[in-house]
């Protein structure tokens, strides 16, 4: 956890690391548990110490659609002050038993606020939203989904391998059907 936390924040000060982490506590939840449920008001920051979870958004007909799948390693939090005041556009749900730190986001932005550590980490937060957004859109618009399946994998080969398939179907725009049949004309070229 510590080491998730020098690395987001770009600092080894250890009185800020240890304030920043004396933040967090730990929490295991269940394959299938909800972390932030779509309509409810985001109000923490969380890191993946283990384990996979899922952005999803749920439509008014109950049709799931998956928008992004967040690691190990991960730091995510509201980075706008919309996320924070709004209800959540979005569900956040555990793929796999996760452990899982949270710590309450205006904690986190008042200590990292005073550390002038806020701004960075929001700018680096920002940054790689708009880089997965654009690409993800990029692929979605110029790429069957055959090429959009072999771009995922060979630039998140540890997404293809662990997320499953229906969701990793939404996730690229396709049906589980039709991504299975990629997946075996792949698996027969390969051999």
């Amino acid at each position: 956890m510590r080491t998730i936390i020098e690395n987001a924040l770009s600092s080894k000060d250890g009185h800020v690391i240890d304030s920043v982490v004396g933040l967090f506590q730990s929490r295991t939840f269940a394959k299938g548990e909800t972390l932030l449920h779509q309509g409810d008001i985001w109000s923490h920051a969380f890191v993946i110490e283990r384990g996979l979870v899922r952005m999803h958004l749920i439509g008014r007909d109950g049709k799931d659609f998956n928008k992004n799948f967040l690691l190990e390693g991960a730091l995510f939090c509201p980075i706008t002050a919309e996320m924070e005041e709004q209800p959540s556009l979005f569900a956040i749900s555990a793929l796999e038993s996760s452990f899982i730190w949270q710590a309450p986001i205006s904690a986190l932005r008042s200590t990292l606020v005073g550390h002038g550590l806020w701004e960075p980490l929001r700018s680096e937060l920002l940054a790689r939203l708009v880089s997965q957004k654009l690409q993800r859109e990029h692929d979605l618009l110029t790429l069957d989904g055959k090429s959009r399946y072999q771009q995922l994998c060979q630039s998140k080969p540890h997404l293809a391998a662990r997320v499953p398939v229906a969701h990793l179907a939404s996730y690229l725009g396709l049906t589980d059907v039709s991504l299975s049949r990629i997946r075996r004309q792949l698996k027969q070229e390969q051999e």
